[in-house]
């Protein structure tokens, strides 16, 4: 009688919960959106139990069905999202309707300290602590913070000239060495400490940071809580999920900021400008949406320069080599344009002679389109606003495709072709201007945007001027990617041959 009467609840509250989704499921086809067919339950997001797909590459099948449409409509769990690509509705959620979309509907509590950066703030809070931080990333912070990232970088080549003479063919997989570049420059700049990762693979600041990128059931639970209510996601904190990783990256900028002080040392990077920020502090200006720089807070700011900039820019790095390496017309046009513009700078690579490479901008440019780093860009509708032909209710919300509208062939002719030329004055003139935004547009685009591209810019600037990179045994000129990562990344690496150029 109990396993009866055991098993007619459980199928009750089977049936409840499959008419409740069959119901959340009328959403889109009662607004007349068209949408993907979701799975009872899970919706369209089954492929986060499987990991057998990126996030982005998930998104980018659900939409290409409705590909000239230039949006759709999906279902996490019983919640309706919408996706959106076209241009001009990208256009206007991202800047015209930007007061209807300012947040990206991430929950950040001051008891947890990592969630407190500038990607999940939102409304006032964001804006202050966003207009405190800007001024970190201008031109002449900037050329301030270059010496310490081209120091770093003489030392990958260093590196790089070590690996190819471990083996007779000179191969090298020079995306672990670009990872490893990528940590110690943000070690550096962010953290303000001398790492060393190139030289120990083994350090504890590049073991760290590969734990934010290892995939764990906390983050998935975290990921379908949000499904089911945003507020939800409190009940497992960053600080939680990432426990080791919290405590050494709080800890770390505690000790650094009380060292500088104890011992008045200072030094052109992240964590000055931030503890200059504190010390300013603008408390008094508007006391309920001020953000106090605590060590906490500082660190989250570090965290997030983590998170956004390690893989990414070392994989669209790797990227760009790798099509240069298939291409010697291509490589010998980029070495002359370095040399040239070094000759016009007495052999200096300074700031300001990295910024006269165009060819070589154009290049990191195009592979920023191709294996678009972040490839989603994620809003929440404050207010009701009709987008294009579609009305968004307030609490929606939207998913903006930023690597399918890159991947359009109305924008892009061939757009599986690398073309450099792409990206002219001319071809940008040519095509929407809000089709291609590797990081995000508008008021919330990427605050590191600059340094970013100068740290990708200045590796290939100084790789192709030391050595010559050559298709090898294991190279792949049509690179596999690894569908389980959380960013564009090949499966197998990058091997290429590398000798020292003459």
């Amino acid at each position: 009688m109990e396993t009866t009467t055991v098993l007619a609840a459980a199928a009750t509250v089977l049936v409840t919960m499959y008419l409740y989704f069959n119901h959340r499921f009328n959403y889109w086809r009662k607004r007349g959106v068209p949408f993907a067919k979701p799975v009872p339950f899970v919706g369209n997001f089954g492929f986060m139990i499987t990991g057998k797909k990126s996030f982005s590459m998930a998104l980018q099948e659900m939409a290409l069905p409705f590909k000239e449409n230039g949006y759709c409509g999906v279902y996490r769990l019983g919640t309706p999202l919408l996706l959106v690509w076209d241009p001009e509705m990208m256009k206007q959620i991202v800047c015209k309707d930007f007061s209807s979309f300012h947040d990206r509907g991430l929950e950040a509590s001051e008891h947890d300290p990592l969630s407190q950066h500038l990607f999940s703030l939102s409304g006032t809070k964001w804006r202050n602590l966003r207009n405190r931080l800007s001024p970190s990333f201008t031109s002449g912070k900037l050329k301030l913070m270059f010496p310490l990232m081209r120091d770093i970088g003489a030392e990958l080549n260093a590196q790089v000239a070590v690996e190819a003479k471990k083996t007779d063919t000179h191969e090298v997989e020079i995306s672990a060495l670009l990872s490893r570049f990528a940590t110690d420059v943000i070690g550096s700049v962010a953290f303000g400490i001398q790492c060393n990762c190139l030289r120990d693979q083994h350090n504890e600041f590049h073991e760290m940071s590969k734990k934010l990128f290892r995939p764990s059931i906390f983050q998935f639970l975290r990921f379908f809580l949000e499904g089911i209510h945003p507020k939800l996601v409190l009940l497992l904190p960053m600080k939680w999920i990432f426990s080791k990783v919290h405590l050494f990256f709080v800890d770390l900028v505690k000790e650094t900021v009380e060292y500088r002080e104890k011992n008045n040392v200072e030094r052109n990077d992240f964590v000055q400008l931030m503890m200059q920020l504190r010390n300013a502090d603008l408390y008094n200006a508007d006391p309920e949406n001020h953000i106090k720089l605590t060590h906490g807070v500082m660190a989250a700011q570090g965290f997030i320069f983590f998170i956004a900039g390690l893989e990414n820019v070392s994989n669209t790095i790797s990227f760009a080599l790798n099509k240069v390496c298939a291409d010697p017309a291509l490589q010998q046009k980029l070495v002359d344009e370095v040399r040239e513009v070094l000759r016009q700078h007495d052999g200096d690579l300074s700031y300001e002679a990295l910024q006269k490479m165009d060819l070589l901008n154009r290049i990191v440019l195009e592979a920023l389109r191709l294996w678009n780093p972040i490839g989603v860009n994620v809003r929440k509708c404050n207010a009701t606003t009709q987008v294009g032909d579609v009305r968004v209710e307030k609490g929606q919300m939207v998913f903006i495709l930023t690597q399918m509208a890159s991947m359009d062939e109305n924008q892009f002719p061939e757009p599986q072709r690398f073309d450099p030329d792409r990206h002219t004055r001319e071809a940008k003139d040519a095509r929407h201007p809000y089709a291609f935004q590797p990081f995000g547009e508008g008021p919330r685009i990427c605050i590191a945007e600059r340094f970013a591209l100068l740290e990708m810019k200045l590796a290939l600037a100084l790789l192709i001027r030391d050595f010559v990179f050559t298709p090898g045994p294991s190279f792949e000129s049509e690179v596999e990617l690894d569908g389980t990562a959380i960013f564009p990344k090949a499966k197998n690496g990058f091997r290429m041959q590398v000798t020292p150029r003459v």
